[in-house]
């Protein structure tokens, strides 16, 4: 039995991902309607997305399932660079978001390197969370290890 749980939430994985890569290339949207603005923000240093690095530069962030807080319990996070040259999508916890006029990303120090474990898109009721790496045991989050970037929206 719980091996037949485990193919059935790996099979929802998989077809959320499958979603999460058709939207991105403007084939479909998730909520049916036209594509929502990004939150374009410039990262100053080399940072880890899963299991891929992004080197630092000018990013634009997107859930892409429009998940409520409470209701929905993961989203779809789509990070691309704005020369089109990088691209990830992630399977995100979904977060109730304290103040959604405060877009910020939230990175994570560890072991050397900056990985993105929050993002914050403006007017949004959720925020996502990123989970960790399985082979990342990392020890309990300090404020000192943690990077915040203040976002401003470009909205296009």
């Amino acid at each position: 039995m719980k091996n037949l749980k485990t193919q059935l939430r790996l099979a929802s994985l998989l077809a959320l991902i499958l979603l999460a890569c058709t939207a991105a290339y403007g084939q479909i949207t998730p909520s049916g309607g036209p594509h929502r603005a990004a939150l374009t923000v410039k990262v100053p240093f080399d940072f880890v997305v899963g299991n891929q690095t992004f080197p630092a530069g000018t990013y634009k962030f997107r859930s892409l399932l429009n998940s409520v807080p409470g209701k929905d319990t993961i989203d779809v996070l789509e990070v691309r660079s704005t020369d089109g040259r990088r691209y990830s999508a992630i399977v995100t916890d979904a977060l109730a978001s304290g103040d959604p006029d405060n877009p910020r990303l939230v990175f994570t120090r560890w072991n050397g390197r900056a990985f993105l474990s929050e993002v914050w898109e403006p007017g949004k009721q959720a925020g996502c969370r990123l989970q960790s790496r399985k082979d990342q045991t990392q020890p309990a989050v300090t404020e000192n290890d943690k990077v915040t970037l203040i976002a401003s929206s470009e909205r296009r």
